[in-house]
Protein backbone atom coordinates (compact mmCIF):
# COMPACT_ATOMS: atom_id res chain seq x y z
CA UNK A 1 0.00 0.00 0.00
CA UNK A 2 1.55 3.57 -0.74
CA UNK A 3 0.17 6.81 0.36
CA UNK A 4 -3.40 7.86 1.03
CA UNK A 5 -4.89 7.04 -2.49
CA UNK A 6 -3.50 3.53 -2.06
CA UNK A 7 -5.01 3.28 1.49
CA UNK A 8 -8.30 4.31 -0.25
CA UNK A 9 -7.72 1.75 -2.47
CA UNK A 10 -8.58 -0.91 -0.32
CA UNK A 11 -12.25 0.15 0.37
CA UNK A 12 -14.83 0.61 -1.86
CA UNK A 13 -16.51 4.04 -2.22
CA UNK A 14 -19.43 4.68 -4.59
CA UNK A 15 -22.17 7.14 -5.44
CA UNK A 16 -22.08 11.38 -4.91
CA UNK A 17 -19.14 12.36 -3.02
CA UNK A 18 -18.45 15.40 -1.08
CA UNK A 19 -14.63 16.89 -0.81
CA UNK A 20 -14.58 18.60 2.20
CA UNK A 21 -11.13 20.95 1.77
CA UNK A 22 -10.90 21.09 -1.78
CA UNK A 23 -9.11 23.87 -2.78
CA UNK A 24 -6.24 22.67 -4.73
CA UNK A 25 -3.10 24.40 -2.66
CA UNK A 26 0.81 24.11 -4.29
CA UNK A 27 0.00 22.00 -7.26
CA UNK A 28 -1.81 19.84 -5.54
CA UNK A 29 -4.20 17.09 -7.29
CA UNK A 30 -8.00 17.64 -7.17
CA UNK A 31 -9.23 15.16 -5.21
CA UNK A 32 -12.55 15.59 -6.67
CA UNK A 33 -10.99 13.42 -10.09
CA UNK A 34 -11.21 10.44 -7.57
CA UNK A 35 -15.32 10.03 -7.62
CA UNK A 36 -17.09 9.69 -10.34
CA UNK A 37 -19.98 12.57 -8.63
CA UNK A 38 -17.93 15.13 -6.75
CA UNK A 39 -18.82 18.60 -4.90
CA UNK A 40 -15.49 20.79 -3.76
CA UNK A 41 -16.46 22.78 -0.21
CA UNK A 42 -14.01 24.73 0.87
CA UNK A 43 -13.37 27.54 3.66
CA UNK A 44 -11.81 29.97 0.89
CA UNK A 45 -12.31 30.32 -2.82
CA UNK A 46 -9.84 28.64 -4.93
CA UNK A 47 -9.31 25.93 -7.93
CA UNK A 48 -11.12 23.03 -7.24
CA UNK A 49 -13.94 24.57 -4.86
CA UNK A 50 -16.92 24.77 -6.10
CA UNK A 51 -18.96 26.12 -3.02
CA UNK A 52 -17.21 28.12 -0.37
CA UNK A 53 -18.77 28.15 3.13
CA UNK A 54 -17.69 28.10 6.44
CA UNK A 55 -16.77 24.66 7.85
CA UNK A 56 -18.21 25.21 10.96
CA UNK A 57 -21.40 25.87 9.98
CA UNK A 58 -23.85 23.41 8.82
CA UNK A 59 -24.54 23.08 5.12
CA UNK A 60 -27.80 24.72 3.62
CA UNK A 61 -30.16 21.49 3.45
CA UNK A 62 -30.48 21.68 -0.46
CA UNK A 63 -27.11 20.54 -0.93
CA UNK A 64 -28.86 17.22 0.17
CA UNK A 65 -26.84 14.21 1.68
CA UNK A 66 -23.59 12.25 0.49
CA UNK A 67 -22.71 9.07 -0.03
CA UNK A 68 -19.22 9.21 0.41
CA UNK A 69 -16.90 12.35 2.32
CA UNK A 70 -13.09 12.66 1.50
CA UNK A 71 -11.87 15.13 4.32
CA UNK A 72 -8.05 15.03 3.79
CA UNK A 73 -5.93 17.26 5.63
CA UNK A 74 -8.93 19.52 6.50
CA UNK A 75 -9.26 19.44 10.61
CA UNK A 76 -6.04 20.82 11.78
CA UNK A 77 -7.10 24.01 9.91
CA UNK A 78 -10.35 24.71 11.48
CA UNK A 79 -10.84 26.05 14.67
CA UNK A 80 -13.47 24.16 16.03
CA UNK A 81 -12.68 20.79 14.22
CA UNK A 82 -15.92 19.28 16.55
CA UNK A 83 -18.61 21.73 14.16
CA UNK A 84 -17.31 20.79 11.81
CA UNK A 85 -17.34 16.90 12.28
CA UNK A 86 -21.12 17.14 13.20
CA UNK A 87 -21.55 18.79 10.06
CA UNK A 88 -19.75 16.41 7.78
CA UNK A 89 -22.13 13.82 9.62
CA UNK A 90 -25.44 15.79 9.10
CA UNK A 91 -24.79 15.20 5.26
CA UNK A 92 -24.06 11.70 5.30
CA UNK A 93 -26.17 9.37 3.82
CA UNK A 94 -27.08 6.11 6.16
CA UNK A 95 -24.31 3.51 5.26
CA UNK A 96 -21.69 6.75 3.28
CA UNK A 97 -18.44 6.14 3.21
CA UNK A 98 -16.38 8.55 4.92
CA UNK A 99 -11.99 9.09 4.24
CA UNK A 100 -9.89 10.91 6.92
CA UNK A 101 -6.20 12.09 6.91
CA UNK A 102 -5.30 14.36 9.69
CA UNK A 103 -1.70 15.32 10.99
CA UNK A 104 -0.40 13.60 13.96
CA UNK A 105 3.44 14.76 13.57
CA UNK A 106 3.72 16.95 11.04
CA UNK A 107 5.32 20.75 10.72
CA UNK A 108 3.16 24.05 11.62
CA UNK A 109 1.66 24.63 7.48
CA UNK A 110 -0.76 27.70 7.92
CA UNK A 111 -3.34 27.96 5.45
CA UNK A 112 -5.14 29.81 6.48
CA UNK A 113 -4.62 28.40 9.62
CA UNK A 114 -2.92 25.12 11.76
CA UNK A 115 -4.10 24.38 15.03
CA UNK A 116 -4.38 20.85 15.61
CA UNK A 117 -2.63 17.03 15.52
CA UNK A 118 -4.68 13.73 16.32
CA UNK A 119 -4.31 10.55 17.53
CA UNK A 120 -6.45 7.50 15.73
CA UNK A 121 -8.29 7.52 19.18
CA UNK A 122 -9.65 10.89 18.23
CA UNK A 123 -11.49 9.91 15.48
CA UNK A 124 -14.51 7.98 17.81
CA UNK A 125 -14.87 10.55 19.29
CA UNK A 126 -15.40 13.40 17.14
CA UNK A 127 -17.45 10.94 14.45
CA UNK A 128 -19.66 9.20 17.03
CA UNK A 129 -21.97 7.44 14.22
CA UNK A 130 -19.43 6.11 12.00
CA UNK A 131 -18.46 2.43 12.14
CA UNK A 132 -14.43 2.89 11.69
CA UNK A 133 -13.10 0.42 8.87
CA UNK A 134 -9.58 1.02 9.76
CA UNK A 135 -7.67 3.59 11.55
CA UNK A 136 -4.17 3.85 10.92
CA UNK A 137 -0.86 6.01 11.18
CA UNK A 138 0.68 6.55 7.59
CA UNK A 139 4.32 7.32 7.90
CA UNK A 140 6.06 10.00 5.53
CA UNK A 141 7.33 7.03 3.99
CA UNK A 142 4.35 5.55 2.43
CA UNK A 143 3.56 2.84 4.47
CA UNK A 144 0.95 2.20 7.30
CA UNK A 145 3.02 2.04 11.23
CA UNK A 146 0.36 0.75 13.71
CA UNK A 147 2.25 2.78 16.95
CA UNK A 148 4.41 5.38 15.89
CA UNK A 149 7.60 5.02 17.19
CA UNK A 150 10.69 7.26 17.36
CA UNK A 151 14.41 7.34 17.23
CA UNK A 152 16.36 9.80 19.22
CA UNK A 153 18.30 12.75 18.23
CA UNK A 154 20.67 14.35 20.85
CA UNK A 155 18.65 12.92 23.33
CA UNK A 156 14.78 14.49 21.87
CA UNK A 157 12.53 11.91 20.45
CA UNK A 158 11.94 12.54 16.63
CA UNK A 159 8.93 11.37 14.67
CA UNK A 160 8.77 11.09 11.18
CA UNK A 161 5.81 12.93 9.16
CA UNK A 162 3.18 10.66 10.12
CA UNK A 163 -0.73 11.18 9.30
CA UNK A 164 -3.83 9.74 10.86
CA UNK A 165 -5.43 8.32 7.81
CA UNK A 166 -8.97 6.17 8.68
CA UNK A 167 -12.16 5.40 6.65
CA UNK A 168 -15.54 4.39 8.14
CA UNK A 169 -19.13 3.98 7.64
CA UNK A 170 -21.96 5.98 8.62
CA UNK A 171 -24.67 3.37 11.08
CA UNK A 172 -27.92 4.84 11.80
CA UNK A 173 -27.22 4.54 15.90
CA UNK A 174 -25.07 6.85 17.17
CA UNK A 175 -23.04 4.81 19.34
CA UNK A 176 -19.35 5.04 19.66
CA UNK A 177 -17.23 2.85 17.28
CA UNK A 178 -13.83 1.38 17.62
CA UNK A 179 -12.49 -0.85 14.60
Amino acid sequence: MHGLDGYLAQFKVTGRALVVGSKQYKGKADRRALYDSALGLDMEAGEGVDIVHDLEKPLPDTFGLFDHIDCVSVLEHVKRPWLLCENIERVMADKATILISVPFVWRVHDYPGDYWRMTVEALPILFPSIKWLGRDYLSNEKHIVRKPHGATIDGLTYMQKTEVVAFGIRTTNNTLHEC
